[in-house]
């Protein structure tokens, strides 16, 4: 009796009928692309230990709708990539909520409930706090304790007499001093409750507040933590705009987009019904801060006009970055006071996101250029403060990253008006400005680092997760820099290399819940790595670089931009250079 035929891999992975002839079998000689004909036991398949089983409905929602095997891998599975379906590979976030989840939220929910009627009932425990006629309640555990009527009924066994009063009656008065609220009419586990005060959604926003640009004082904070809308310690419309964007953020965090709509358009008129009161720094915070709400909304047309209206504020009131009074020490440590924390941050976040919005957009400036240098002259008056001011170096990488691209820009033209001799006309001139800004962005590099090392290992994750951004953005203008020369100076040929290794090694860092923290500028650093390492790949230099898998660390930007892109609108541009660029090396 001849051997049972035998399957291999390929067949056997695809459920296809194999006749089993070697070397290469009849399905995989005629497979349109190359396939390894490889013919294991079996057994030995058999053997091999199956990944994680996926939670229900984590699948996307072509697989599920197919009954296809999905990897739920994001932003596109490998079932869609294989199929050339990535645009209709989208994942219903609100089926991976199970049930244990859903009950979870309601009890909380029902806690605070019940926290509140206990709070209401604990007063009427005290004779001041009843209406007339109705009796305080009574401790049993004191037998002689005396009461507020005279008129009781003996008990059969002595020790102690209960007061006779009409029941009905006093239940009615009862409940009817008390501000119950109208329990909900939604019954359905579908969707959790709004938090009891929107305490959560304040929680969540000073939790990323710095990340945004909001650097008020403890105190301020603290205000804003329990609600306050007196306008005694902050003022009221920083609350509602906490609670505006806490409430976004909290349903980012959960993937419940539009969940709490309602609550969003509340706040919204509360915060638009109180700006008419307040200061000009305060303002000017706030209306970046709606930008930011708006963008993440994806709604240009508002947020521009609160960008224009907070430059507008700037302008008006000449807000300016504070200088000593003194005179200028550099040898003394300037300690800045907390309104001038208030407005160095403020005025920094606005010029970093006046700068980006023309960066990524290539819209007109709203800011002059004499702000780029008062935000340079701060760290001569502050030094502490730019070296620890979260706010502060996001705007400060921003600037010396467009100062690159606009060295990079007047390279290019020299080269094309002088195409021979390193040193040839221009060239001198613009040597003189690359060497220093080679230099500071060396050393504020190596100060980033070290508070982006501090914040992590303290645990300040929001913290370190800007300092990072920074980083990268930093990072990226130094590769740039040092990858002008490496044709002629193979020592700035390496610096580029080891560069651009770094800024693979710092976004590898970054996990998948820190990406909605991030920002669209990122993917404009990550096309320009992407590029300066498909010239490594095309035309690597001699002797550098040859350890390197360089493919890999492509692939690694590749991935962190579409998870960018998952997260935030307007990253399509740096998601098309960098997959024509894995496009062509793949090619090669």
């Amino acid at each position: 009796m001849p051997p049972p035929t035998q399957t291999c891999s390929a067949c056997r992975g695809r459920k296809v009928r194999c006749d089993g002839v070697q070397p290469m079998c009849g399905p995989c000689s005629k497979a349109r692309k190359p396939i390894d004909c490889v013919y294991t036991p079996a057994t030995a398949i058999a053997s091999t230990p199956k990944g994680e089983y996926l939670k229900k409905g984590a699948a996307c929602a072509p697989c599920r709708r197919k009954k296809k095997k999905c990897d739920a891998d994001r932003p596109f599975c490998s079932t869609c990539k294989v199929a050339g379906k990535e645009k209709e590979c989208t994942y219903e976030e609100n089926t991976e909520r199970t049930l244990t989840e859903a009950l979870f939220m309601r009890t909380h929910y029902l806690e605070q409930r019940l926290a509140q009627y206990e709070h209401q009932v604990a007063p009427m425990a005290h004779p001041q706090g009843l209406p007339d006629g109705i009796l305080p309640l009574m401790d049993l555990t004191h037998p002689d304790q005396p009461t507020a009527s005279s008129s009781r009924l003996s008990h059969s066994g002595g020790g102690y007499s209960v007061p006779v009063y009409n029941i009905p009656h006093a239940l009615n008065v009862l409940f009817d001093c008390m501000n119950v609220p109208s329990p909900t009419t939604d019954l359905t586990l579908s969707a959790p409750h709004i938090p009891q005060g929107l305490e959560e959604f304040r929680e969540t926003y000073i939790e990323h507040s710095r990340q945004y640009g909001s650097t008020l004082s403890p105190e301020k904070m603290e205000a804003i933590l329990a609600g306050d809308v007196s306008g005694a310690v902050v003022h009221p419309a920083f609350t509602y705009v906490a609670q505006l964007l806490g409430c976004l953020f909290w349903q980012m965090e959960r993937r419940m987009m539009n969940m709490y709509s309602s609550v969003e358009r509340e706040q919204e008129q509360l915060l638009f019904g109180v700006l008419d009161t307040i200061d000009p720094v305060g303002e000017v915070q706030v209306r970046y801060l709606l930008a930011i709400y708006y963008l993440f909304k994806q709604q240009m047309v508002e947020g521009e006009e609160q960008l224009v209206l907070g430059a507008d504020v700037v302008r008006r009131h000449n807000l300016v970055f504070p200088t000593s009074t003194d005179a200028f020490d550099p040898l003394q440590m300037q300690e800045a006071t907390p309104d001038q924390v208030e407005l160095i941050s403020a005025l920094s976040h606005m010029l970093y996101l006046d700068r980006c919005s023309s960066f990524v957009f290539h819209v007109p400036t709203r800011l002059d250029k004499n702000f780029d240098d008062a935000l340079k002259n701060v760290a001569l008056y502050y030094p502490f403060l730019a070296k620890t001011n979260t706010t502060y170096i996001r705007a400060r990488s921003l600037l010396y990253l467009i100062r690159v691209h606009e060295l990079v820009t007047h390279w290019e033209s020299i080269n094309a008006a002088t195409p021979t001799g390193m040193f040839s006309g221009a060239r001198p001139a613009w040597f003189n400005a690359y060497w220093p800004l080679l230099e500071e962005i060396t050393s504020s590099c190596s100060h980033i680092d070290g508070e982006m090392l501090k914040a992590s290992f303290y645990g300040e994750r929001p913290r370190a997760i800007a300092l990072k951004f920074s980083l990268v953005v930093m990072l990226s203008a130094k590769a740039q820099l040092h990858w002008l020369v490496h044709r002629t100076h193979d020592d700035s040929a390496q610096r580029a290399l080891d560069t651009v290794m770094e800024v693979v090694s710092v976004t590898k860092t970054f996990k998948d819940n820190d990406f909605f923290l991030l920002d669209p500028l990122l993917g404009v650093c990550w096309s320009t790595v992407a590029k300066i390492m498909m010239d490594i790949i095309r035309s690597p230099p001699k002797g550098i670089g040859e350890e390197i898998s360089w493919t890999a660390a492509l692939k690694a930007i590749d991935k962190s931009t579409k998870k960018l892109g998952h997260e935030f609108p307007f990253v399509e541009e740096s998601l098309q250079v960098v997959s024509d660029v894995m496009r062509i090396v793949e090619v090669q």
